[in-house]
């Protein structure tokens, strides 16, 4: 090996090294910028009429998010097993309100879980929705902005049903929590 040739392959070195430290950095930089984005909300929610007639059914929520969500089911299941119903529901919702102080509006998909009291399939089939049987359930909904404050925004809410009385009442209140980017 020659003098000439052993700086070249140093060289080489440190260039690709330089662009491995640089791609490093970059890419910490890419989940930084992003976990700063990320904006954690949280609260809780009521049944309302706020919905005005619009859609099957309305939650009003408090909290980092102030306004009404308005429910458009698309399906639903009920499976009897183990003493128990199991309810399972897909749906869109929009919420108009505010956040930050601003007001604004977004869209959601979402999926819907929740346990009642044996029997409870037939009412649903029958049309009814026995909120009173009620044992267990919770949501997700994926985050769609539209205006005001939420455009362009994505994110996520999930929602726990608080039931006082399970089985005897329905859900009181829907505490949530989740984020938007």
């Amino acid at each position: 090996m020659t003098n000439t040739e052993r700086p070249t392959k140093r060289r080489t070195w440190r260039v690709l090294s330089g662009m491995l430290v640089t791609m490093a950095l970059l890419l910490s930089t890419a989940g930084t910028a992003d976990a700063r984005d990320r904006k954690t909300i949280s609260g809780d929610a009521t049944p309302s009429d706020c919905n005005d007639g619009e859609g099957v059914g309305a939650i009003y929520l408090t909290g980092d998010l102030n306004g009404c969500l308005i429910f458009f089911p698309t399906d639903f299941s009920c499976v009897e097993m183990n003493g128990f119903a199991l309810y399972e529901e897909e749906g869109r919702e929009v919420f108009r309100g505010t956040y930050e102080g601003r007001n604004g509006k977004f869209r959601t998909r979402y999926t819907l879980a929740a346990t009642y009291t044996q029997g409870a399939c037939e009412d649903f089939e029958a049309g009814g929705f026995p909120y009173e049987k009620q044992l267990t359930g919770g949501c997700d909904h994926k985050i769609f902005g539209m205006k005001g404050a939420f455009k362009g925004r994505k994110g996520l809410i999930t929602f726990h049903d608080i039931i006082p009385n399970p089985g005897t009442s329905g859900a009181s209140n829907f505490f949530y929590s989740g984020y938007l980017r």
